[in-house]
């Protein structure tokens, strides 16, 4: 399950116009410098100042001299555009300071970018080969590897230093648009040239330490290159070569267009009609990639392909919650196909209720967190890597199983790999996220699983390091059941009002601390406990129990309260009352009828309470009976 944010919400960078900026006068300059400046900007041929004309000459001839011996190992043969001659052009040339952002040190083989080369199928007449981000040297070799190929060095802008991943991928953006329009900044296109190309090769930078899959100028240049790609005219196939020590964007080049790997050379044969769908979208979170205010969402895709899904890992106290969100999917009214991942903890009296719900049962092994302890909870949560193994569909929503779908969201089957809301930082939330499954994309999940670490510990950690190239969509669908402590009341109101709204105005429900089927029905007993007050709203609560009452009523056994839990529920009852907690939940009188149903042989609940905290041999699961299956005939008749 998704981790809750736990950093307040940010207002969005705004960005300067490159009008504003270059209207700044460098900094530590006196007036005086000023009118020295023009005055050597208004020497004319007839200058009658010789001293003057010797510097200009000298700076002449520092100029050509760097342009044939720049420094820069990674850019020599990035040519300048015009707006090279604004600010930049000094740092970059006459300074001799490249922008080392764009540099590799990589030593290429080139018997492994031969081997993958050798995997193309093409006319040597019309061969055409882009290089992006090679020096001179390697450039000379890529004429030696395919002599036979007009060769053109591509041109490109460096992305501006004060555009950092933070500011592609900010925290908090205006998804309503009240105060503001939310803008990415700029992100310079490569110059398309006028000439077929049949293969886009690209230098990727890969520092290899730290952040390396977070890197500006690394996204810039895979950018750069889906777009040269998807701007062939023409129905010939463009393939896309990427020399580097890192992995590309999985999901922007998909690794099952991965037509050969050799060594640190990737060689993709890209669906263009996908990626051109792919480069229209935003370039990072700093902007929706599903506008809020579309309600004109229709969609009607391919609904066999695609399907909804959920897994359950050694959590038998999440199968009421996925039973109530299976219910609330077909509320909502999507007929997609209903899939959930399941493993051998899972007994078969709990699948039979997942089955009469509507969910196909998958059956898989788990995987574990070789970076957890055991019996962590989050020791198996790497198992939600199964989903990209579900092959038989072409797009999956997954939804956590503690969530209500209030509208119906098919329209997001629409949007590519990983499309989901922003959570802490430049993060993704992982409670709901659209995935495309590929074997291939497991695998990579698979390969990286001992040295990739997860910033929570969990798997939402994991992914976020895996596919850093995202997309956002509004928080009203995956909106967190949370008030931030320091939120006013009105921010307050505000979120209660969007919990029980009728018609529905937010899509998912995200029940965050202490589940509603775990707590009496009467209140949410989150209000009982003093750290978990943050996620307590009878409103939200009150709203899953109208879900509950609407599925059919074989299924509510399986929302029935455990001994222990009623213990549990009630000491923290007895616990707010003797501390006088200000909202005096404890107060309410309990009518949950749930009480006087027993489901293991520890039925009075009420005794436990005189030894609790104790260790006794109640903790034993071995003492709670599993009840037989529901009957087939049962299914039938739902």
């Amino acid at each position: 399950m998704a981790s809750s944010p736990h950093s307040r919400e940010a207002r969005q960078r705004t960005y300067p116009s490159n009008e504003d900026a270059s209207k700044r006068w460098p900094r530590g300059k006196s007036k005086d410098d000023e009118i020295k400046f023009f005055h050597i900007a208004r020497v004319g041929p007839n200058c009658k100042y010789p001293v003057l004309k010797i510097v200009l000459v000298f700076i002449i001839l520092d100029i050509l001299f760097t342009l044939l011996h720049s420094p820069d190992p990674s850019n020599r043969d990035v040519h300048m555009s015009r707006s090279d001659l604004g600010p930049n052009f000094v740092n970059r040339w006459i300074m001799g300071q490249p922008d080392l952002r764009y540099a590799s040190d990589l030593d290429i083989d080139w018997d492994h970018v031969r081997i993958v080369v050798e995997k193309l199928h093409r006319n040597d007449k019309y061969f055409g080969v882009g290089l992006l981000n090679f020096n001179r040297s390697e450039t000379k070799s890529w004429k030696h590897l395919i002599p036979n190929a007009v060769h053109l060095s591509l041109k490109i802008d460096y992305v501006k230093k004060n555009v950092t991943w933070d500011s592609l991928y900010p925290e908090w953006i205006d998804e309503e648009e009240d105060d503001e329009i939310p803008r990415c900044p700029d992100v310079p296109d490569v110059e398309a040239p006028r000439k077929r190309l049949d293969l886009i090769a690209v230098k990727l930078p890969c520092q290899n330490i730290g952040n390396w899959s977070k890197d500006v100028a690394r996204l810039h240049l895979q950018l750069a290159a889906a777009k040269l790609s998807v701007y062939s005219k023409g129905d010939y196939q463009v393939h896309v070569l990427f020399v580097t020590e890192c992995f590309p964007l999985p999901n922007l080049f998909r690794c099952k267009e991965l037509v050969a790997r050799e060594g640190k050379a990737w060689l993709y044969a890209p669906d263009l009609n996908v990626l051109r769908d792919k480069v229209h979208l935003p370039v990072g979170s700093c902007e929706l990639a599903l506008p809020f205010r579309d309600e004109a969402r229709v969609y009607s895709g391919n609904a066999r392909r695609e399907a909804y899904a959920t897994i359950l890992h050694s959590a038998h106290v999440y199968v009421c919650g996925a039973i109530a969100a299976a219910q609330s999917i077909r509320m909502a009214g999507s007929t997609r196909d209903l899939v959930i991942l399941v493993d051998e903890t899972i007994s078969e009296y709990h699948r039979s209720g997942l089955e009469a719900a509507g969910w196909t049962i998958r059956t898989i092994q788990r995987i574990r967190n070789p970076k957890a302890e055991k019996d962590a909870y989050n020791e198996w949560n790497y198992s939600k890597f199964r989903l990209w193994q579900l092959t038989d569909y072409d797009k999956i929503i997954f939804i956590d199983a503690d969530m209500l779908i209030l509208r119906n969201i098919d329209f997001l089957f629409s949007m590519p790999e990983i499309s989901a809301t922003g959570n802490n930082g430049s993060l993704f939330n992982s409670g709901v996220m659209v995935i495309e499954p590929s074997n291939c994309t497991f695998n990579l999940l698979m390969d990286h699983i001992d040295e990739i670490e997860s910033y929570n510990g969990g798997d939402q950690g994991y992914l976020n390091e895996i596919f850093t190239w995202w997309h956002r969509i509004p928080r009203h669908m995956n909106f967190l059941k949370h008030f931030w402590a320091g939120d006013e009341e009105e921010k307050k109101r505000q979120k209660t009002y969007l919990f029980g709204a009728n018609p529905p105005i937010l899509y998912v429900l995200h029940y965050l601390g202490v589940k509603p089927w775990l707590c009496f029905r009467d209140y949410d007993c989150n209000w009982n406990v003093n750290f978990l007050q943050e996620f307590a709203s009878d409103v939200a609560h009150a709203k899953w129990w109208q879900v509950h009452d609407a599925m059919p009523k074989v299924l509510h056994q399986f929302c029935l309260l455990r001994s222990k839990q009623k213990a549990q529920l009630e000491w923290d009852r007895m616990q707010a009352e003797k501390d006088k907690y200000s909202d005096e939940h404890w107060k309410i009188e309990v009518k949950d009828e749930r009480l006087k149903i027993c489901t293991d042989k520890l039925c009075s609940w009420k005794s436990m309470l005189r030894h609790w905290g104790e260790t006794n041999w109640t903790d034993n699961e071995f003492f709670v009976p599993s009840p037989p299956a529901l009957p087939k005939g049962h299914l039938s008749g739902l």
